[in-house]
């Protein structure tokens, strides 16, 4: 089953003022972190930190620069110390939940955010997080529950259709998953993930043919995503048109050489055109990634003369 690896959670992350009075490191901080000059920001709110060790807001705001950063480790040290001293800020809750599925650390993920979540159950991104957290640990069920709350708040979000839109497909639901993909391309025809989901709605509902503009779509919108690309390739293998599975597969590979199934796939299409050559040269890179899918190749490769 094809589906997204993961969906892109598009989140600003907003620092808070404080009502402590702040001083000058803080104050320097705000207005870096709004040029989003997050590496000053930190070292500005982490003197803020020496400074005034209570300031929650200091504590949380240094978080939210760690995030920016990618530094996800220290964000969570920083959102727990927040938390520590405010055990109710909920924002510091969500974004710790957020950090944790930064870390792929998705049972402490679910954990603060359904803290966050009962303390408000107002704000959709939370549910909308949660449900793609599920959605790692293919909870598909607890998924959709989810993503379905942050639906009900938000029934305009893009984002949040695709997301469900992905859960769909995982429960084989088909039908309703094109029915959420096509709303969300109508509401943005540049979302990408709208139109590789929409893709693997109907590839893996064995539409191959269908599939196809989606794939080819979602190359256009993003040239650089191998996925795409080699998701196209398989479409086109699957409806036999092998010189242009061929050229998606090698496309793919030029910007990933490290995915065993485009280069199966790319052996598998030149077996079908009776290459035997280039099908043993795929199967030689193949060898170096994935032993069972070599394996494979080879006994067609070897039934070519």
């Amino acid at each position: 089953m094809k589906t997204l690896l993961r969906i892109s959670i598009l989140i600003v992350a907003f620092f808070v003022t404080g009502a402590f009075g702040q001083n000058d490191p803080f104050d320097a901080g705000l207005k870096q972190f709004q040029a989003k000059d997050f590496v000053a920001a930190a070292i500005s709110f982490g003197k803020a930190v020496q400074q005034t060790p209570q300031n929650y807001q200091a504590h949380f705001n240094l978080g939210l620069c760690y995030y920016n950063l990618k530094r996800y480790d220290d964000a969570v040290s920083s959102f727990q110390k927040a938390i520590s001293i405010k055990p109710d800020y909920v924002r510091a809750n969500y974004w710790l939940g957020n950090s944790y599925y930064s870390l792929k650390r998705y049972d402490e993920a679910v954990s603060w955010l359904q803290k966050a979540i009962q303390a408000d159950a107002t704000q959709p991104q939370a549910f909308y997080l949660l449900g793609s957290v599920y959605q790692q640990q293919r909870r598909y069920p607890e998924a959709e529950t989810a993503l379905k709350k942050a639906l009900e708040l938000k029934p305009a979000d893009v984002n949040y259709k695709v997301e469900m839109g992905n859960v769909l497909v995982n429960l084989k639901r088909y039908p309703e998953a094109i029915v959420l993909f096509d709303a969300a391309i109508k509401a943005d025809p540049t979302h990408v993930n709208a139109q590789l989901g929409m893709g693997n709605a109907y590839y893996n509902n064995s539409r191959n043919a269908e599939s196809i503009p989606y794939y080819k779509r979602a190359t256009e919108l993003s040239p650089n995503w191998a996925t795409a690309h080699s998701y196209l390739a398989d479409a086109y293998y699957r409806t036999k048109q092998y010189s242009l599975a061929i050229a998606s597969f090698d496309a793919a590979i030029k910007l990933d050489k490290k995915r065993a199934d485009t280069w199966y796939g790319l052996g598998l299409s030149y077996v079908a055109t009776k290459k035997k050559t280039m099908a043993q040269i795929a199967l030689s890179e193949l060898r170096l990634l994935d032993a069972d899918k070599a394996a494979t190749l080879q006994k067609q490769v070897d039934q070519l003369k």
